[in-house]
This record gives C-alpha cells, structure tokens and sequence, in this order.
C-alpha cells in the first residue's frame, strides 16, 4: 500500500497512475465525469480537491482510498 502524506506527494503519484494506465487527461477526465482542466489542476497541484474529485479519479483508476480518523471507517472505497 502506498502511503501519500501531502500534495505533491499525490500530484505525482496520480499523473504516475494516469500514465500507467494510458490515459491522457482528457481521457481520465472523461472516465471520471470532470473537466480536463479539474485532472490538470490536480497533477498541477494548482489547487486542492474536493473528496468527491479524488473518488471519482481513484475509481477510475482502480485505487482505494484508506483514511485515520475516529469519524470516518477504516477503508473508504469509491
């Protein structure tokens, strides 16, 4: 399990994925039911996003999601 700690840290890891899967960012976009420029702003790092937005590009990308907090269960899949 990779453990992503900041915004870089996802930025990076994310545009990995994408290209990994042969996606480009229209292609993701699509997929994900967001705007080329939401996928571009995400790898850019240019701006932070909703959880919702992360959801929907981790489903996309075949991802789940783990999250420490005493309100939320241990595993959020999207």
């Amino acid at each position: 399990m990779k453990e992503i700690e900041d915004m870089d840290s996802l930025k990076t890891f994310l545009r990995h994925l994408r290209k990994k899967a042969r996606l480009s960012q229209s292609e993701l976009a699509q997929l994900a039911g967001l705007s080329r420029t939401a996928i571009q702003a995400l790898e850019d790092g240019k701006s932070t996003c909703k959880l919702a937005t992360l959801f929907k590009v981790t489903h996309v990308l075949n991802l789940k999601l783990y999250a420490e907090h005493p309100l939320l269960p241990h595993e959020i899949t999207s």
